[in-house]
């Protein structure tokens, strides 16, 4: 906030009071009440901006990865062959998605499951017309 000059004082008439004052905007932008900002001392106020600051900082590094993760996705999605598989979730995420995983394997082996009946069924009926002639 305002630096000693702006305050019209030196360095050393920079007064305890000054601080807490350049500090109260921080504070309430931390979430700190109002009225709890004035019970709290110093060093409380500080450990509570700095604890915000930490987690800002941890949340913005949180939405760079996972808008770098996103690109990384969508290249993949859009530069892929045809025959290769679109990107899941548990690629990226196992421990997450570990049980989306596993759905989309037994729903995976199930559809194959009923191609391979299908193709059996169409083959034996072939077999079947040509036994009769026809």
């Amino acid at each position: 906030h305002g630096g000693l000059e702006e305050h019209g004082r030196t360095p050393v008439d920079y007064l305890y009071s000054d601080v807490i004052d350049d500090l109260y905007p921080y504070a309430l932008e931390a979430g700190v009440d109002v009225q709890i900002f004035w019970q709290l001392s110093f060093g409380e106020v500080m450990d509570i901006v700095e604890a915000y600051n930490r987690r800002e900082r941890r949340l913005f590094k949180d939405a760079v990865r996972q808008q770098f993760l996103l690109a990384e996705i969508i290249t993949r999605f859009m530069t892929r062959e045809k025959q290769d598989p679109v990107p899941r979730p548990w690629e990226y995420y196992p421990e997450l998605f570990a049980d989306d995983k596993k759905a989309a394997e037994t729903l995976e082996e199930e559809k194959q499951l009923q191609e391979m009946k299908e193709r059996r069924r169409r083959y034996a009926s072939e077999v079947n017309r040509r036994r009769r002639g026809g």
